[in-house]
């Protein structure tokens, strides 16, 4: 995985002058390779390339012909120059790299459409790691079993819960392998750079084995499912074209282990389970630590074996069991200031989903970083930072949330995580996103794909064609509506320089900066897409004729409206989003705060944005707002959303659904979606009002499933998503979403209608933030509890007490020693209902009352704390009746009946 990051090993190509001929540097690019393969003192490569490199002239195109040594005939390898010279200019690609990206394809020549990609070393841990491994590693059930799999000559595929002790396992089979003379090749997928050519670099850079037999690693083969194929492709072929003797050593989530045993039964890997238990068992009965003090490493264990090992080794220092707040202080210790405290912070968030941080990616965070890996806090294995495990991370949050300043709060976990997918690349963001697609948890497949990675790679070309067409004309034909959304698309796509070209014409075409300032003014003549609202105008006064002359609902007819103002108002809310979604270099909060102040102005007593006729127009200026990190608790945006849910007959705008007001313009169906995605991005709880719309709107699937409807289909999907917070219904849409986006990129069409002129960009910004609220919520669903706050111990660590036969509280009433156990279950108890609870609404929509179930939960979770530490120090009746109390209260009729003391014996009886 170690992977170099400078134009290595073309000494010979790097000599030549600027003149010289395609032959010269052939030439030399024949002497940098057979530097590269050629092993001290004569010894041959498990791949070995044979010196006969030659320089050749194939089909009109020169090139170097590379024989490599297989169990029969050499395969010949064709390096075409084009290929030579793009790799001898590339970060990392060195002969040897350009060498094996050639070797997978298997004799078929690199073609003009080859890009070099970064290429995984396939080597061993550091040493240091290695022997962290042998600390941590017992001989359990489950490593002899991995043992006897291997003998019998299968491959095997090692699954259990993170922690659990897979990779020490692993660890220890390659001491014994590389011991007994074998060779091994070490693969951790969670690096989305490696893969088969990383085997392949592997083999032709090590010394062919004294036993001729190879140990192939696959570590954490669920980070990477997509590779999967290619994988085992390469293995076989190792196996059969180059006669090398290879076995499989995999680890894995059981759930990616089951997607395996679907494939081809040539591939298949035989799953033994480590259970973190017996490892934690065996830790225990190997660390000398009284017996009775067992039960309380477990707990604060979890069947983290990592977290075991620690527990055992502080007790040592601490002559006692350590706390939960122990674990935590002394996995941040001595952290302090923002730069630490942030790199540990979001290194932890990463860990929750079993992600690193490429040294390469760190940015402002390496030194930090450097520091942390020097105090032993987080650990750089090959080329890439990462927090240990799971539990881990979890204590490192818990810390960071209740001990750290409030001001040094950051990102919430799952948006750090996409964050760094999109700055993580292309193939890491699939290798993520295919995992989300394929794997529920740990222990459970999807049964249906969500066409995540699918839609991404759609994605992936909707930005590139968005991007190309910016830069045709960044003012989008001067077109407001469509340049504003195709920044949108382009800045969660990660295309910000073409994003800031569309920016800097917004902002020279629209002014706000005026005091007083009543709506946003256009510098010059009015934006072109004015124009829509004009038709928008004329498909009112249809609909009003349809009504047979009775006013609408609002009580206002075509003729009353203002097109111009309406327009205005309609863009105040796209000014709004894009200044407030903006990229962090390019945010200018002056602007943003401006437009809040015109939103203040603009909007009407009642709480709406002209016209009352037209509730999009409202909903688009709220989600505006809520994209300048406004809520409910501001009373523009209260305001706005109490008007929408109001009744038509008080006043309002809501049926049981919305209706658009502007006849065909915008259906019903697209304005219920939008109404209900303001009103759940600003915070508003979910009542009834809101759950009799959404049911209205999901029953109308017949009419924003029609094709040309995309518009509407993308905003009914995101209403979907953010009311129900689940993608289950989302699936089979999105992919009919899609399909139809990529035959409208492939078939383009005049706009028969002016509101298609935004379909591809607004389809496009809408796909990007659907697929983006996926990833948060099924990234929470994998990550779980760990994301709550847990229970936080006393800062100071409490002495645990050594329990006599019979406790007794001051009332003179005894409680035995049993029946204290008793109670601290029950204070677990209460404690893991807690959590659970906070799990359930700990989520990305975070509306006011959910906010209030959590400061409530809290609040019993600090009350909780208090009773068990007194329960730890002194036992009396009062206190005993405070916690039944409060597990009747959290946990119903789950709490049980538990011991109470024994009134004291009176003397003489």
């Amino acid at each position: 995985m170690t992977t170099v990051e400078s134009p290595a090993g073309w000494k010979a190509v790097s000599a030549l002058g600027s003149d010289a001929t395609i032959l010269e540097l052939l030439d030399a690019a024949r002497l940098d390779l057979l530097a590269q393969t050629a092993l001290p003192n004569g010894r041959r490569a498990a791949l070995h390339v044979s010196t006969e490199v030659t320089r050749q002239f194939v089909n009109g195109v020169h090139g170097l012909m590379v024989r490599v040594e297989t169990a029969g005939e050499p395969l010949q390898v064709w390096l075409p120059e084009a290929a030579v010279r793009v790799a001898a200019v590339s970060v990392g690609v060195s002969p040897l790299v350009l060498l094996s990206y050639a070797l997978v394809e298997w004799g078929e020549t690199l073609g003009d459409w080859w890009q070099p990609k970064r290429v995984g070393h396939a080597q061993l841990p550091n040493q240091t790691t290695m022997d962290y491994y042998a600390r941590l590693h017992r001989i359990t059930p489950s490593s002899i079993k991995v043992d006897e799999m291997l003998e019998a000559g299968q491959d095997v595929v090692v699954v259990g819960d993170h922690g659990c002790g897979k990779s020490a396992l692993v660890a220890n089979v390659v001491e014994q392998r590389l011991a007994q003379g074998d060779g091994v090749v070490w693969l951790n997928l969670s690096d989305p750079a490696d893969g088969p050519a990383s085997i392949v670099l592997a083999m032709l850079e090590q010394e062919r084995s004294r036993t001729g037999a190879y140990l192939v690693v696959m570590e954490n083969l669920h980070a990477n499912l997509p590779v999967r194929n290619e994988l085992f492709d390469c293995v076989e072929r190792l196996r059969s074209d180059f006669g090398l003797t290879l076995q499989v050593l995999a680890t894995s989530w059981k759930s990616a282990a089951e997607i395996l045993r679907r494939g081809e039964p040539a591939r298949a890997l035989t799953p033994v389970l480590a259970e973190g238990r017996q490892l934690v068992n065996q830790l225990l009965v190997d660390s000398g630590i009284d017996e009775q003090r067992w039960p309380r490493i477990r707990s604060l264990a979890r069947e983290d074996a990592h977290i075991a090992l620690t527990a055992i080794e502080l007790s040592d220092a601490l002559g006692r069991v350590p706390t939960e707040s122990d674990l935590e202080e002394y996995y941040t210790r001595e952290v302090t200031g923002a730069g630490r405290q942030e790199a540990l912070y979001r290194l932890a968030c990463l860990g929750m989903l079993e992600l690193q941080m490429a040294v390469r990616e760190a940015g402002h965070l390496r030194e930090p970083l450097q520091q942390l890996r020097d105090a032993g806090l987080v650990f750089q294995i090959d080329g890439a930072y990462q927090i240990g495990s799971r539990r881990r991370a979890q204590l490192v949050m818990n810390r960071a949330r209740n001990q750290w300043d409030a001001d040094r709060r950051w990102s919430r976990p799952e948006r750090i995580v996409w964050l760094h997918l999109q700055r993580g690349g292309d193939r890491l963001m699939k290798a993520t996103l295919s995992r989300l697609d394929s794997l529920i948890s740990p222990d459970e497949v999807r049964r249906d794909s969500l066409y995540l990675v699918t839609t991404w790679d759609t994605l992936t070309r909707l930005g590139r064609s968005l991007s190309q067409r910016s830069a045709e004309d960044s003012t989008w034909n001067d077109n407001l509506g469509a340049g504003v959304f195709a920044a949108s698309a382009l800045h969660q796509l990660s295309h910000d320089e073409a994003w800031q070209a569309i920016a800097g014409w917004v902002r020279e075409r629209w002014s706000y900066h005026d005091p007083g300032c009543a709506l946003p003014e256009p510098v010059g003549a009015v934006t072109a897409d004015f124009a829509d609202f004009e038709e928008i105008q004329r498909s009112m006064a249809q609909e009003d004729a349809l009504l047979g002359g009775a006013p609408h609902l609002a009580g206002m007819t075509a003729d009353e409206l203002d097109p111009d103002r309406m327009y205005r108002n309609w863009v105040l809310g796209l000014l709004l989003g894009f200044e407030g979604s903006a990229p962090a270099r390019f945010r200018k909060q002056d602007r943003i705060d401006q437009l809040v102040e015109v939103a203040a102005r603009a909007q009407e007593a009642d709480g709406n944005f002209y016209p009352a006729r037209v509730p999009w127009v409202t909903a688009r200026v709220v989600l505006g707002l809520c994209q300048a990190n406004l809520r409910v608790d501001h009373p523009v945006v209260r305001d706005a959303c109490n008007w929408l849910l109001r009744r038509v007959a008080e006043g309002g705008p809501f049926d049981n659904w919305w209706r658009s007001g502007t006849g065909t313009w915008n259906r019903d169906e697209a304005t219920t979606a939008m109404c209900l995605s303001a009103l759940v991005r600003a915070g508003t709880p979910m009542h009834q009002a809101m759950e009799t719309a959404h049911t209205w709107l999901m029953g109308r699937e017949q009419e924003w499933t029609v094709a040309g409807r995309e518009i509407d289909l993308s905003q009914v999907l995101e209403a979907n998503l953010l009311c129900t917070e689940a993608a289950t219904g989302t699936r089979d849409h999105l992919q009919t979403l899609f399909q139809r986006v990529l035959r409208a990129m492939r078939t383009p069409t005049l706009p028969t209608a002016p509101e298609e002129r935004l379909r591809i960009p607004f389809v496009a910004a809408q796909l990007a933030d659907i697929v983006w609220r996926i990833v948060q919520m099924e990234s929470l669903k994998l990550i779980g509890e760990v994301l709550n706050h847990g229970r936080p111990d006393p800062t100071e660590p409490r002495t645990q007490p050594v329990l006599p036969e019979t406790v007794l509280a001051p009332t003179g009433m005894a409680l035995t020693t049993q029946q204290l156990r008793a109670w601290r279950r029950g204070v677990d108890q209460i404690e893991g209902t807690i959590r659970e609870q906070i799990a359930k609404r700990d989520g990305t929509v975070q509306t006011p009352a959910v906010q209030e179930k959590l400061r409530e939960l809290l609040g019993y979770r600090a009350e909780l704390t208090a009773l068990a530490t007194e329960l730890d120090n002194t036992v009396s009746l009062d206190l005993l009746e405070r916690i039944d109390a409060l597990g009747k209260r959290i946990c119903g009729t789950a709490w049980p009946d538990l011991p109470w003391p024994e009134p004291p014996s009176e003397p003489g009886r």
